[in-house]
């Protein structure tokens, strides 16, 4: 434990006397066995004696040890009660800090509950329903924690002080109390503040996030608001889908129609009924040609109908020209047939086989004697066994053959009557029932489109699932965007009214549409989904763009290489507004698309949505974008104006940075667009600052040299931001 114990000098006195009153005990018995051992015959003496010796050697130590004993238990007793003494001394520092210990969670609870709810609060590490969990959770356990503190507390440092203070240490408990709680004040204050800076950072990023988020796989809150998204767009999609069914009934009543009536024409078919029945009908079908169309809404059941209706027609002109007397005949014969195959001849066949390959008398050896007499036994058995199975052959053969012998007699009757009842039966559906089918399909034609709109009209709050389904999924994928899953799920209101538009439209004559047909659906739409380092891409432009404000004379290369707080700033926010006026000049209508190069073009429809750096920062930058497009005048003084100003960090202006802040004219409006642009790209670049990605990389940023490029003269330093090869594209690229 580290210096001496205060029981250290009573130790050693309890030793000596101890040592001093064993030694003067042993020395009397040590001179009289020195003396006996002189003896002659000492052994010899001692083995005749023995009877007398040993119960006096033994009696002698039993009082030596006993008299030991006595002074053990009075040292003990002694140095219990010293221990006793200095327990009552150190004892009292375990319940100072315990008393201290919750006295610091007591005063730290209002603190670090709000520290514990702004963590929680700004945090993007956690999805909702964690933190939904955590602020219910909150008063619980931080009002658990002095209890809870202090049981522990007074638990484990009870024994320790007494047990150190018994030992003979009673002023270390004392000792202990400052350090104790100056340990716990860290770990309940300044580890907590720390904690709250890093992980309650004002961007909700803790320094090097690397992309991760806690969350259970369903978010409660999430949940509840799909229901109430359901509930809110339930009626005007119910009224929508409604409306159309409406007013589309005539035309897909017609549509409807017009397709039966090519399917199935009213009078080819008769043309080929009146033949059929006559019997003076070439083969031709009833239904109308197969040559190739354009396939429309009405092909699942009119491609069924067609192939049902061919099927029809070869089976019924194959069963007009049947001679039914020769197939009777045939079938007659066919059945006489059948008999041959009871012939009594098999009867015999296997009783004789029977009797000829299983007979016991095989078993017989053919010497008698010794073998004969071992051998009686199984004979017998068998014999037996030989004499029941031939009952068997001579009962059950029989009987089967005449069974079925009956069978074939009683089968007759349907042969003789069955076929001449079908033929007559087949005629009487080809008169009468084909009417009647036809008929009936007329009938099912012109009610049942009518009973599609009518379900169709109703079928408007199944179709609202689709909302909250869509909200959920996008959700799932981007749990830190709340607001981008609302969207998602709102936009399949126009979706599904588009959806049954479209679907109504290929059903109605003349594809009636109430929505503009000539637009490609954005559901229908089919993107590639693949994966890009998009951070290597983000590098490789920081550098470039880096070398040209260094060349420009925005920033100089000691503020690079020493990664100065301007060149922090400067460099990634100057990188994210070339991006982005590049991708409004290479397709300004297409608001979500952010372009790299050629091959390299990202959209909200088709970026990686498991990727949560790109699920914070993305409605960011397209707000950024959003205000550059807003933006009146030049978008290349826009960019410029505001990639200058994000390099204005230091106390002193380079003359070309001034003239660039300068030079340019703008309205006060204007002005305050151009600031607002510039604080939304500040507040992106701190966020960054704080993702591994990028602070990982920021050295391949802040190590390029100066002789990388010749640096531009005073008529090139109003020079925009690059423009190589933009030209208008809509095409679909690869997902961020």
């Amino acid at each position: 434990m580290g210096g001496k114990s205060f029981c250290q000098p009573f130790e050693n006195a309890a030793g000596e006397i101890l040592k001093h009153s064993a030694k003067c005990l042993y020395k009397p018995y040590k001179e009289i066995s020195k003396a006996f051992g002189k003896l002659p015959n000492a052994g010899l003496y001692f083995c005749g004696f023995s009877i007398i010796l040993v119960p006096l050697i033994v009696a002698y130590w039993t009082i030596l040890l006993g008299f030991l004993l006595a002074e053990v238990i009075i040292f003990a007793a002694f140095g219990f009660l010293l221990g006793v003494f200095f327990f009552l001394l150190g004892v009292w520092p375990s319940l100072i800090v315990t008393l201290g210990t919750t006295g610091i969670t007591i005063i730290r609870l209002p603190m670090n509950i709000y520290y514990h709810c702004l963590v929680t609060y700004r945090t993007v590490m956690l999805r909702r329903n964690i933190k939904l969990l955590s602020f219910i959770l909150i008063p619980i356990v931080h009002l658990l924690i002095p209890p809870v503190t202090f049981i522990i507390a007074l638990f484990f440092h009870v024994p320790w002080f007494s047990a150190i203070s018994f030992a003979g240490f009673p002023l270390k408990p004392w000792k202990k109390i400052a350090p104790i709680h100056a340990i716990v004040w860290k770990k309940f204050a300044t580890d907590v503040e720390s904690f709250s800076r890093n992980y309650g950072h004002p961007s909700g990023i803790p320094m090097d996030w690397d992309g991760r988020v806690y969350g259970l796989p369903v978010d409660p809150i999430a949940v509840i608001i799909s229901l109430f998204l359901y509930i809110f767009a339930t009626i005007p999609v119910t009224i929508g889908v409604f409306l159309i069914f409406i007013i589309k009934a005539i035309p897909i009543f017609l549509g409807v129609l017009t397709e039966f009536w090519k399917t199935l024409n009213i009078s080819k078919s008769l043309k080929w009924y009146k033949g059929v029945v006559t019997g003076s009908q070439a083969q031709s079908p009833p239904s109308s040609s197969t040559r190739s169309s354009p396939r429309s809404g009405h092909a699942v059941w009119s491609s069924t109908l067609k192939k049902s209706t061919k099927g029809i027609q070869k089976f019924i002109e194959g069963y007009a020209k049947m001679n039914i007397c020769e197939k009777y005949g045939n079938i007659i014969k066919s059945y006489a047939k059948c008999v041959k195959k009871l012939h009594p001849k098999k009867l015999g066949k296997m009783i004789s086989g029977y009797c000829e390959d299983l007979s016991p008398l095989k078993l017989i050896p053919s010497e008698g004697g010794l073998q004969l007499l071992c051998l009686w036994i199984p004979i017998l058995l068998t014999s037996i066994m030989w004499v029941l199975g031939l009952i068997l052959v001579l009962t059950i053969p029989p009987g089967t053959f005449l069974l079925a012998l009956l069978v074939w007699i009683l089968g007759w009757i349907p042969v003789f009557i069955l076929p001449p009842v079908f033929y007559i039966l087949g005629w009487i559906f080809i008169i009468f029932g084909l009417p009647v089918l036809y008929i009936l399909l007329w009938g099912l034609i012109l009610v049942g489109p009518w009973v599609f709109v009518v379900l169709g009209s109703l079928s408007g709050p199944l179709l609202a699932l689709q909302i909250p389904f869509a909200m959920l999924t996008n959700n799932f994928y981007n749990p830190v965007e709340m607001w981008s899953s609302i969207k998602h799920g709102l936009a399949k209101v126009l979706k599904i009214f588009r959806s049954v538009d479209r679907v109504t439209a290929n059903l109605s004559i003349g594809k009636v549409r109430l929505s503009s047909s000539d637009t490609i659906e954005e559901d229908t739409r089919v993107e590639e989904r693949g994966n890009i380092n998009y951070w290597d891409l983000y590098i490789e432009r920081c550098i470039k763009e880096a070398r040209r404000i260094r060349n420009l004379g925005w920033i100089s290369q000691d503020d690079i290489e020493s990664a100065s707080s301007s060149s922090m700033i400067a460099i990634p926010g100057v990188t994210i507004v070339a991006i982005l006026v590049d991708s409004i000049k290479r397709n300004k209508k297409d608001k979500t698309m952010i372009y790299w190069n050629e091959d390299n073009k990202c959209r909200d429809s088709n970026r990686d949505y498991t990727d949560n750096v790109v699920n914070l920062f993305w409605p960011q930058l397209m707000k950024v974008k959003e205000g550059l497009i807003s933006v009146d005048g030049d978008l290349d003084s826009a960019g410029t104006w505001v990639s200058a100003s994000l390099c204005d960090g230091e106390d002193e202006r380079s003359d070309q940075l001034k003239g660039a802040l300068e030079n340019i004219t703008m309205k006060d409006n204007t002005h305050q667009k151009y600031l607002k642009i510039r604080s939304q790209v500040e507040n992106i670049v701190h966020s960054l600052l704080r993702v591994q990605g990028l602070t990982s990389r920021l050295h391949e940023i802040f190590e390029i040299g100066d002789d990388e490029e010749p640096p531009l003269v005073d008529g090139e330093q109003q020079m925009m931001l690059p423009t190589e090869g933009l030209t208008s594209d809509s095409d679909s690229g690869t997902r961020l």
